[in-house]
């Protein structure tokens, strides 16, 4: 099949009024078809360099002529989290799903760039949090979109905890899940556990993404979602409960990459 000359357009250098003026698109987020855009495994070209700056000021390129297949948010989550060809956060999509091919960056870099990039695109807290921590779920499970830190070693290094406490009993029980790839617990023991030790501030928001993690389901994210709206917990403390997470739920990391 030759290339289909249907193409879809953002054009311009656009920020929400809100943000910091380094959040910013730039180029035009023009793309052509290579394959019917009702296929699953759909592929679509830039026909422009494409860039997004982070809140950080880093810059984030695409060039003109990538093909993007929007691999970077699965399949199974766009029913409840929205299309990344589509959905209003598109130019996001697409400068993580490029990252993502690539494996150049950090996996978690890469994930808050798209969390910023979204934010950028006008969607709210809450929406952009729940979408960053599913996604962030997906390239645990999957090793897709670059390289892991060791979440364990990450945590050590921190003074503090934004939104849980550091004690030594806490600490001594994320190095005992951390050492034990699969867990005779359950999801919800781990959850409860490290709330108590922990006193971990957004509880229910932390036990939520460790069901989503568990089984990716419309039901679960839509109680993450929930979670999430009724907390507000802020970046930082959905930083450390991904964090928190990785270490509760070591056995998902054994998943083999697939994208």
């Amino acid at each position: 099949m030759g290339r289909l000359s249907v193409t879809i357009a953002v054009a311009g250098v656009l920020a929400a009024p809100s943000l910091s003026q380094a959040q910013t698109f730039e180029g035009d987020f023009a793309f052509r078809w290579l394959s019917e855009p009702q296929q699953r495994h759909r592929i679509m070209q830039s026909l422009s360099d494409i860039s997004f700056t982070d809140s950080a000021g880093r810059r984030w390129t695409v060039p003109k002529g990538t093909r993007i297949d929007g691999a970077s948010i699965p399949a199974v989550l766009w029913t409840f989290a929205g299309s990344p060809f589509v959905g209003n956060y598109r130019r996001a999509s697409v400068i993580h799903d490029h990252y993502c091919d690539l494996k150049s960056e950090v996996a978690s870099e890469v994930n808050m760039m798209f969390r910023d990039a979204m934010r950028a695109d006008g969607l709210s807290k809450r929406e952009s949090q729940s979408k960053y921590l599913a996604v962030s779920a997906y390239t645990k499970l999957t090793r897709a979109c670059g390289k892991h830190k060791d979440s364990w070693k990450t945590l050590a290094q921190l003074s503090t905890f934004d939104g849980a406490t550091k004690s030594g009993d806490f600490m001594e029980l994320l190095r005992e899940w951390d050492t034990l790839p699969t867990p005779d617990d359950t999801t919800t023991m781990r959850a409860a556990e490290a709330i108590r030790l922990g006193e971990i501030k957004n509880p229910l928001s932390f036990a939520a993404l460790l069901e989503f993690e568990r089984n990716m389901t419309e039901e679960n994210y839509a109680a993450l979602e929930r979670a999430l709206e009724g907390e507000q917990p802020s970046d930082e403390e959905v930083d450390l409960m991904l964090l928190l997470a990785d270490v509760a739920t070591p056995d998902f990391l054994d998943a083999p990459a697939n994208k």
